[in-house]
């Protein structure tokens, strides 16, 4: 992880002379796509339980930024969602799902053309719920933040269509259940596709 937020840096540095002198304004941007949530080590108690791995999910969001030449910023809203499929080898037949709020920083890259590449970063929240029938749901608020990286293709003036991924991680989820604590990891990989809009 360190290593690619590393990278990103560099990216930056190597990058400056040809940042994107856009216009300023408003935008707002929507997108859907796939999410892959990792693999996930799940402790009670401190003591290792378990893994349970997902299925292939979905991810969906919307944004409300301000674009600053070649900053971007904005608040965004998303939902992640997808099922479990096993927990330590066995089938599982449980959902994880996410809401999340993020303030998000861009920076865009000018290299001529209606195509713009740019990195990305953003901390915030996510109330993480995991449901499994015959069970209560367990939910909990946590810490999160992503890094990531995308492309803009200018179909106008004030519309493009972005293509981006993202990995989006953060706190531990924690619950109590039945005298004792769980702790899951939670993290995701996300290919989205939307479009953003000036005005």
């Amino acid at each position: 992880m360190k290593k690619g937020i590393l990278g990103l840096a560099c990216c930056f540095l190597l990058a400056l002379p040809a940042l994107s002198l856009a216009a300023s304004g408003w935008y707002g941007a929507i997108g859907v796509g796939a999410a892959w949530v990792a693999d996930s080590d799940v402790t009670v108690d401190g003591v290792f339980d378990g893994t349970a791995e997902f299925d292939t999910g979905y991810a969906v969001g919307g944004t409300l930024g301000y674009m600053i030449d070649y900053f971007r910023y904005e608040g965004e809203i998303s939902y992640m969602a997808s099922d479990m499929d096993t927990y330590d080898g066995d089938p599982a037949d449980a959902e994880i799902d996410a809401l999340t709020f993020l303030a998000n920083g861009y920076l865009d890259f000018d290299i001529g053309g209606p195509l713009t590449p740019y990195i990305t970063g953003g901390i915030g929240a996510s109330n993480i719920e995991i449901s499994e029938p015959g069970y209560t749901d367990e939910d909990d608020t946590v810490f999160t933040y992503q890094v990531g990286a995308g492309v803009g293709y200018a179909v106008s003036e004030t519309v493009t269509l972005d293509c981006r991924y993202r990995y989006i991680s953060g706190q531990d989820m924690e619950f109590s259940e039945g005298g004792s604590t769980a702790e899951v990891e939670v993290a995701s990989h996300n290919l989205t596709i939307g479009l953003r809009m000036g005005f």
